[in-house]
């Protein structure tokens, strides 16, 4: 059988060795049997922990884990490799990964040693638990117990077979008591552990499973081998006792080594694991398409079509059901431009790759004054194909933009591609910088745009390759700026329609027309009714207007304050509540629920805290994984499950609005364990946090006693009524900062 004939059988540490060269280096060849590489056209997908976990249990127990799909290397497709190595040279690989990646990333991950060198400083580490059964899950299917520890989570997730994240008590516990973090989480300076520096919480004796399997490698010595390791690595005798490494040689030495029998064969039994890769047969990829009927210009006898990749590719991954919407799409544009991959993965910092492709192609193919709408799966087959096309010409030359924009020849100067600086003008636009930018948004912020309201994204890449011609005026840099971000902000957080606004921009001005500030004058409020009983966005109001519209609660009203039956509602005259509705329901709605105006009135904290963290740039974009927390100033326990109770209903409507929400470190939360703002929250945080009002500190508002919302007494009520209208204040305030700040006012007047 020679290298490149396949059906072929890997072992687990040829397939970790596509991305791990340095374990072929006791291979007979000094290489695995094929080398395989991911093609640029796959998604980037990455599995759950417990996926991870799991799929290793499997290995451990025999039981088979699929095969993979394979294909000689694809005509005009980048090779990258997986995600922990860095892989080989191009020279050597002679295979693309169609079906298997995610299995082949989780195989990989079993063998990396995180002390490999003095420097390594893995982004996850894979443990195994050599006493694990105090810590099994009552309900979990596992026979061994894996545990995954990441950046994000570096003390690692719970024993279940679903996903199960530690609360913040269990990190505060880790970080105090297994790895005397010197550092708290309350600390200004502190930084979460590396998973270098952390092993699973909760676990018996956790150990690499890259050790384990070296160890296993080296004959029936297997424990007197970790045990070498162990010394070899560390001062076994300067570590505290709960130390891994100390608690692994310690309970080595007690060991029943009969009782270990059965993890050691399975140890062993990893080393003759074979997993079958099935090749596509060479002619399945040369057959005409439908797609493809046209002949492909300069194409040789038998290529393979890039349809039949697209097709395969897109039935592997999806169980045979297409893939749909934008990540179809960006899968055929990496798959017909293969390098535009790399260059994404080359911008210093990006929102959703995703997003970038398809709205960076968007971008090219906009002519002045005239922007691209979305592109649909036909349009881009004829651009990547113009001779298939009777424009013949004009795909011709789109298909060209798009290389030029993404740099695919890499012939850029020392300014990058031009998605890059298109990009980089638009950070400046929005990212926060306490020097240059201090009303900016934090990363995650910026991405969330693109993610989520895309058309409000390209609108300002389009204007950011205006300014790349055209540059704005420096004495209007920062008001232009302010109201970008304004607008912006604006259509995201508080739009009804964001794909309707946009269009409406487009009608109001060309890309260059808002490099100029009076080019923003009443824009929302023309936004606010787009004609034929459609909205671009709620009816947004000053702040003053706003603080009318939310009445304050009075002693006689404060028991039955609703938000809709006290601002909305009114029995005695169906037409104005029917008016009242139109006008400011939408608003407040949105409002008083919105997280992004909560993390934008906390900027400064974020950019403190978190620095820049994008979820996007590092790949954990799980709200599990972020490394904030939404916490209740008054604590939700004060509001909730009381019978008998005056104002427990008023307390519920204001706590659960961010003007009763601050943000904080996931590990800090719950640490207050109920106890007023005034004693769990300090001073330095007051400002950050928006709880002050003017000269008046707002903790002692937001410290009620438990029994305050039964309201038996006066100064119950006032201490309730003083909790909801510090609320109150907090929430406008937040509100007004943003509209002062980013220059609101001048984008709701009225044209005459």
């Amino acid at each position: 059988m020679t290298s490149h004939s396949l059906p072929q059988l890997l072992s687990l540490r040829d397939i970790a060795a596509w991305q791990f060269p340095q374990l072929a280096q006791n291979m007979a060849n000094q290489r695995p049997p094929i080398v395989a590489a991911i093609p640029s056209l796959q998604r980037g997908a990455v599995w759950k922990p417990q996926q991870v976990e799991l799929l290793w249990d499997s290995i451990l127990r025999g039981f088979p884990i699929g095969a993979l799909v394979v294909s000689p290397l694809l005509e005009r497709q980048k090779s990258r490799p997986g995600k922990h190595g860095t892989g080989w040279a191009d020279e050597h690989i002679c295979h693309h990964l169609l079906d298997g990646q995610q299995r082949c990333n989780a195989i990989a991950l079993g063998f990396l040693d995180p002390f490999s060198a003095p420097d390594s400083d893995p982004e996850q580490t894979l443990w195994l638990d050599l006493h694990p059964q105090p810590y099994f899950a009552a309900n979990s299917s596992r026979a061994f117990l894996l545990r995954l520890c990441t950046s994000a989570h570096p003390w690692g997730y719970g024993t279940q077979d679903e996903l199960e994240c530690l609360s913040a008590h269990q990190v505060r516990q880790a970080l105090h008591e297994d790895y005397r973090w010197p550092l708290q989480p309350q600390d200004d300076a502190y930084q979460r552990p590396r998973p270098k520096d952390s092993w699973p919480h909760k676990a018996g004796v956790p150990v690499p499973l890259a050790w384990l399997l070296q160890c296993a490698d080296q004959g029936a010595g297997l424990w007197d081998a970790l045990r070498a390791r162990l010394a070899q690595h560390f001062e076994l005798a300067t570590l505290h006792e709960r130390h891994w490494a100390r608690k692994a040689d310690q309970w080595l030495q007690q060991a029943d080594r009969d009782a270990l029998a059965d993890l050691a064969q399975a140890l062993h039994a990893t080393a003759n694991v074979r997993i079958v890769a099935l090749s596509v047969a060479p002619g399945a990829l040369a057959r005409s398409t439908r797609q493809e009927q046209t002949p492909v210009p300069d194409a040789e006898p038998g290529e393979q079509r890039i349809a039949n990749v697209e097709h395969l590719f897109q039935r592997l991954n999806a169980g045979g059901t297409e893939l749909r919407g934008d990540e179809l799409l960006y899968s055929m544009i990496k798959a017909y431009w293969p390098g535009i991959e790399a260059s994404i993965d080359r911008l210093p910092r990006k929102p959703p790759a995703t997003q970038v492709a398809l709205l960076g192609t968007r971008v090219t193919l906009s002519d002045a004054g005239k922007p691209r709408g979305p592109l649909s799966v036909s349009q881009l087959r004829s651009i990547a194909h113009p001779a298939a096309s009777p424009n013949l010409a004009v795909h011709q030359q789109e298909q060209q933009r798009i290389a030029h924009m993404f740099d695919l020849g890499q012939s850029a100067g020392p300014d990058g591609a031009e998605i890059t600086r298109i990009l980089a003008v638009v950070d400046s636009w929005l990212l926060y910088d306490a020097k240059s930018n201090p009303n900016g948004l934090p990363p995650v912020l910026r991405s969330h745009l693109a993610d989520k309201c895309p058309e409000m994204f390209f609108f300002l890449m389009l204007v950011a390759r205006a300014s790349l011609q055209t540059p704005i005026v420096p004495r209007h840099a920062k008001t232009v700026r302010q109201r970008l971000l304004g607008l912006a902000s604006a259509v995201h957080w508080f739009g009804v329609d964001a794909p309707a606004a946009v269009r409406k921009l487009w009608s109001m001005g060309a890309a260059e027309d808002w490099l100029k500030p009076q080019t923003f004058i009443g824009v929302l409020e023309q936004l606010k009714d787009l004609g034929e009983n459609r909205s671009g966005i709620v009816n947004l109001r000053s702040p003053k207007g706003l603080a009318k519209i939310i009445e304050k609660p009075t002693e006689d009203t404060l028991q039955d304050w609703r938000w809709w039956d006290t601002l909305i509602a009114d029995p005695d005259d169906e037409d104005k509540e029917d008016k009242r509705h139109a006008l400011y329901w939408p608003l407040l709605e949105k409002l008083p629920y919105s997280q992004p105006l909560l993390m934008y009135a906390q900027r400064a904290w974020m950019a403190q805290r978190f620095g820049d963290y994008d979820p996007h740039a590092s790949g954990f974009w799980d709200e599990h994984n972020r490394p904030w927390d939404f916490d209740h100033i008054l604590p939700q326990s004060h509001f909730t499950k009381k019978r008998n109770t005056e104002y427990m209903k008023v307390c519920q409507q204001w706590g659960y609005t961010i003007g009763n929400l601050h943000i904080l470190r996931f590990e800090e939360n719950r640490a207050r364990q109920d106890q007023p703002a005034t004693d769990s929250i300090p001073d330095s945080y007051v400002e950050l946090a928006c709880l002050r009002d003017g000269s008046k500190d707002l903790r002692p508002a937001f410290s009620l006693e438990k029994d305050d919302v039964r309201g038996r007494s006066d100064e119950e009520r006032d201490r309730v009524l003083g909790f909801v209208c510090a609320a109150r204040t907090r929430l406008l305030r937040m509100y007004q900062d943003w509209y002062e700040a980013l220059d609101i006012e001048p984008m709701l007047q009225r044209n005459n």
